[in-house]
């Protein structure tokens, strides 16, 4: 028996923070607890975390979620775990943190994802 594609609401939330070079393990032991939260979350599909090679200590995040923006609003951004990485990670900006919510397009004609990036090793 096979599942239907979802072709439900969605959202992405893209954050890009920037920290001093040094303060990246920080950054990264800071994020840990949410992303495990947030990543086990049935309504979150994707989270990835990227790196700029080109400046030191530029992070940005991506999370999607099978929700509407409105559901992370009102009940996501509310969830306890955020608290910690939000007071602590702060101090460590030393550029202002950039933050967008993107509405998925409707259906599933626009999403591809491969095997290969859901596989673990």
């Amino acid at each position: 028996m096979s599942q239907q594609p979802y072709t439900g609401p969605g959202a992405s939330v893209h954050i890009k923070v920037t920290v001093a070079p040094e303060s990246v393990p920080k950054f990264f032991s800071l994020i840990k607890p949410a992303y495990d939260a947030a990543t086990a979350e049935p309504e979150c599909i994707f989270f990835e975390i990227y790196q700029n090679p080109a400046i030191p200590g530029e992070i940005k995040y991506v999370e999607n979620w099978n929700q509407s923006v409105e559901w992370l609003r009102n009940v996501q951004f509310h969830k306890p775990y955020y608290k910690p990485y939000f007071e602590e990670s702060e101090a460590l900006f030393i550029k202002p943190k950039k933050f967008e919510i993107w509405e998925r397009m409707p259906g599933n004609d626009w999403v591809t994802v491969k095997n290969e990036m859901t596989d673990k090793a």
